[in-house]
């Protein structure tokens, strides 16, 4: 999966993986702890394993791991805190530091039990693919989430009503205008205890799904990204252009459809639920396969740097732009679901389904 560079082998046995894990752990330790810049605490994780390899990728998430760890409880220690709340912030980086690394590196290789490969006569793990992977690791980051937030739901819902009040209050003050009546109804609409009801309700319903897999899919991007410029590696496995959802993932977002619908009218929450999560994960699928088509066919087009560098600013201004990146969103959903139809890329696939 990872393309070693000459001097790979004389440096695995040297002093060099040891350094490199120890400051991409140091990186996404300090990034963690960096609050605003606590986004990209996956990114260091990513960048050793698409530059150095999966053993390096291994050992810089467990020295991560522990150094996390011992902060974040010495910080809550000089502050007062509770040990719970130091306990969930040291789950949160290791569910997502784990299923990251797992997802960048596959399984950890076994010299990191202290012997070379060749010479451990137990048979090597079974290879996931890289999207099962990916998935399993966003719905367990997002189950953590879920179990976490709503584990302490109380101080949860009364923090955030105490966010929204004061923000909510002010924007029905300023599009009222004076009028008693329009006011009247932006208190109803916009009421702190109707706004965090929808927000948890979005969050159960694949929310916290696509969160995960946003925050896993840009930190996996970023590493490559990282990997071709600073040790000019091949790291073509980011590209999503040869990338191709399951040949029967479309039958799971049919199937999605009903158990919605078939929830809402029993009123069975969970089977809603499971739907929409459903639908989410399918839809992250036919997303990346969207994307793939765009890259694929932007990639056959030569293009000079400056013109690709003005793409890729776009892009970025599209996704964080709201309104533009819903409809980007859809565009690229619509193309990867045609494309179990259409051929829009020169590739060998499979039958398509009927």
């Amino acid at each position: 999966m990872f393309r070693e560079s000459p001097a790979a082998p004389a440096l695995r046995n040297g002093a060099a993986p040891l350094v490199s894990a120890v400051v991409c752990a140091g990186l996404c330790v300090a990034l963690m702890q960096a609050g605003p810049l606590s986004m990209l605490f996956l990114v260091p994780l990513g960048f050793s394993a698409a530059a150095y390899g999966p053993a390096v990728a291994w050992r810089a998430f467990l020295l991560a791991t522990l150094g996390n760890g011992v902060l974040t409880l010495a910080r809550s220690l000089g502050q007062g805190g509770a040990f719970a709340g130091a306990g969930v912030d040291i789950l949160y980086f290791t569910v997502f530091a784990l299923g990251f690394t797992w997802v960048m590196a596959d399984n950890p290789p076994w010299p990191l039990a202290g012997r070379p490969a060749s010479e451990d006569p137990r048979p090597e793990p079974p290879r996931v693919r890289t999207l099962f992977r990916f998935l399993a690791a966003a719905a367990v980051a997002a189950l953590m989430f879920l179990v976490t937030s709503f584990g302490f739901e109380r101080d949860w819902v009364a923090a955030l009503v105490h966010i929204i009040e004061p923000i909510a209050a002010a924007y029905v003050a300023s599009a009222a205008g004076g009028d008693a009546v329009r006011q009247s109804v932006l208190e109803y609409a916009l009421a702190p205890e109707r706004i965090v009801a929808a927000f948890v309700a979005m969050t159960l319903r694949g929310g916290a799904l696509f969160s995960a897999a946003f925050l896993l899919f840009f930190s996996r991007q970023m590493a490559f990204l990282l990997a071709r410029l600073f040790r000019r590696r091949d790291a073509a496995a980011g590209d999503l252009a040869g990338f191709f959802a399951p040949r029967r993932a479309i039958w799971f977002f049919s199937l999605a459809f009903p158990a919605i619908l078939f929830g809402r009218a029993l009123s069975v929450q969970a089977v809603e639920i499971a739907g929409w999560n459903l639908l989410v994960m399918c839809g992250l699928m036919f997303l990346a396969q969207g994307g793939g088509i765009v890259l694929f066919n932007l990639a056959r087009r030569p293009m000079p740097l400056a013109l690709r560098l003005l793409f890729g600013a776009l892009f970025a201004v599209v996704v964080f732009s709201p309104g533009l990146n819903f409809v980007a969103l859809a565009a690229l959903l619509i193309l990867g679901i045609a494309e179990n139809w259409l051929p829009m890329r020169k590739a060998k696939r499979e039958p398509p389904p009927a």
